[in-house]
């Protein structure tokens, strides 16, 4: 009995000390730091002076270095926002003759509130007998930095790009050469500039080549963009409506590998240590993205074409066009192609002479040959719905792809921060403070939109011809997506998470600091009693009412 006793105390024993070697580790204790206590901070003040010139930028967390902006001595850690516990790790120096003291125990603070309020954490980095006071300041969002010769005004440059994610401490941080350029053409007459990325990397043999990464779980590629969302005051329009299309448009049956639209993530960027404010990461509508085939593989070439502007000029005439150009009657041509080949522009030629068709019955037969139909109803019905005005001439994706053995058209709607309401109109010369050689424009909320229809050609025509049952097509669609992503409760909760995620993980306010002319001011509740608004209207005239509507058009 007794040896019994023994046995079992023994294997308590042994699980307890197995316990302390695994468990424990494995569920980690609060971020480890050295702060000081009242006595401290005061004989610190006494037997040390405060640094003539800043000497201390490398805070390291689990060993990796953070980003930091210079101006404020402000170093930046992102942490999950949406768990209440502490992550685990350590603060420590980078430099080895310098020592780090926190003012106060913060990861006794809540984490989340921290992160909501944006609290700056005062802590001193000490060599020898002079210290830098510094901040450290907690982020719920991933973050990028920049690091180049240039300045964030340059068309193109090189540097170094350092990312870390919010949400995980395995392989959250590295880096890659980078090669950018600003982006953009209204967005780009703002100070706050969208670039687009390159990521490179150097291989065994020295060349510079592109690296692949997956990034804050988007795709795995090197091509990326950063959308500066300057003019939106919500910051939630152009990710709102990406997130609705992707829920019912983005994807077509007939080709599951092609992605006919983007993801965007929200980030916070430095641009040469400095804080640089909150934008949208976002995969290119590119060659990848809409899985197009290419000569070399064995198969005919497959084409995108973006809508840059108005569209205009007589099919007929565009075929004997000669030498072509990079861009034809208002679409440029993307991807790794010779504008100079005709066989470049045929795809897009074909499906102008069909919008040109004056002959209604002949517009009916040839549409679903030349055209997704089904697709063209959805970025109709979209365009109603979130009132893209400007995705009606410009900010579109016209895909050729292979169909049976002929071409046809399929619609990607891209860019979309000019929804919900929001107008874009020309200042007025008398504001433009010396910049009067310059189009700058202003953004605002133009409430007449929301009782129109948004005039789009080739969903039009669809629909006022009643090609292929359209119009009993778009009644069904529309009801179905009113009971999902449309719906009153999916529509506002989907604006209430993207608010919060803005909100709550402080970076908004940021942003707002630091680009204080940029739009801002949301109100949410509003926003979201107006898109409920235009739900109604169109609920009233997707039922049996869209003769009427066709009668609507916001010019």
């Amino acid at each position: 009995m007794r040896r019994q006793r023994a046995l079992i105390l023994n294997c308590i024993l042994l699980c307890m000390i197995l316990g302390a070697l695994f468990l424990v580790p494995a569920l980690g204790s609060p971020i480890r730091y050295r702060h000081l206590d009242g006595v401290e901070a005061a004989r610190l003040k006494d037997s040390c002076s405060e640094a003539a010139e800043p000497f201390f930028a490398e805070l390291l967390f689990s060993g990796e270095k953070l980003p930091f902006d210079r101006n404020t001595s402000t170093f930046y850690l992102p942490l999950d926002m949406e768990q209440e516990k502490w992550e685990t790790g350590e603060l420590a120096s980078g430099l080895g003759d310098v020592r780090l003291l926190f003012e106060e125990e913060f990861t006794r603070t809540s984490k989340q509130e921290a992160i909501r309020e944006g609290k700056a954490f005062r802590f001193y980095a000490v060599r020898g007998t002079e210290y830098q006071e510094c901040y450290l300041l907690i982020t719920g969002l991933p973050i990028l930095s920049i690091e180049t010769t240039e300045t964030a005004d340059t068309g193109v440059f090189g540097g170094t790009l350092c990312y870390w994610d919010a949400r995980s401490k395995r392989d959250w941080t590295g880096s890659n050469i980078l090669e950018a350029h600003i982006r953009g053409n209204t967005s780009r007459t703002y100070p706050k500039k969208g670039y687009k990325l390159s990521l490179k990397t150097q291989n065994k043999k020295g060349e510079v080549v592109p690296d692949k990464k997956p990034l804050f779980g988007l795709r795995t590629d090197d091509e990326w963009i950063l959308n500066a969302m300057y003019s939106d005051s919500s910051k939630i329009r152009d990710k709102l409506s990406v997130d609705l299309w992707n829920g019912y448009g983005a994807r077509v049956s007939e080709f599951p590998e092609a992605k006919f639209g983007s993801d965007l993530v929200y980030v916070e960027l430095f641009f040469n240590q400095e804080y640089w404010g909150l934008y949208g990461l976002m995969e290119p509508v590119d060659s990848k993205q809409l899985d197009l085939a290419k000569e070399e593989e064995g198969e005919a070439a497959e084409y995108s074409y973006k809508a840059v502007g108005l569209q205009g000029g007589d099919a007929d005439r565009l075929k004997d066009a000669s030498p072509l150009e990079r861009s034809l009657a208002g679409f440029s041509l993307k991807g790794n192609h010779d504008s100079n080949e005709a066989a470049s522009w045929e795809p897009l030629i074909s499906y102008l002479s069909l919008r040109d068709q004056e002959d209604d019955e002949a517009f009916a037969q040839e549409a679903p040959l030349l055209m997704d139909t089904e697709g063209a109803l959805n970025a109709w019905i979209h365009f109603q719905a979130v009132l893209g005005i400007d995705n009606r001439a410009k900010n579109m994706y016209y895909v050729a792809k292979r169909s049976h053995e002929s071409y046809r058209i399929y619609f990607a709607p891209w860019d979309m921060d000019l929804t919900w309401g929001d107008a874009l109109s020309e200042k007025d010369p008398a504001e433009l403070k010396g910049e009067a050689d310059e189009t700058v424009w202003d953004v605002g909320m133009n409430t007449a939109l929301y009782s129109e229809r948004i005039n789009w050609e080739p969903g039009d025509r669809l629909v006022a011809l009643d090609v292929e049952d359209a119009r009993s097509r778009v009644e069904e669609k529309w009801r179905t997506l009113r009971e999902g992503v449309f719906s009153d409760e999916s529509l506002t909760g989907h604006v209430d998470r993207l608010a919060h995620e803005l909100q709550d993980s402080g970076a908004l306010a940021r942003d707002a600091l630091r680009w204080p002319d940029s739009n801002y001011g949301e109100d949410y509740e509003r926003f979201k009693r107006m898109a409920l608004y235009r739900m109604r209207i169109l609920d009233y005239y997707f039922d049996g009412n869209l003769e009427a509507y066709l009668g609507l058009g916001y010019q």
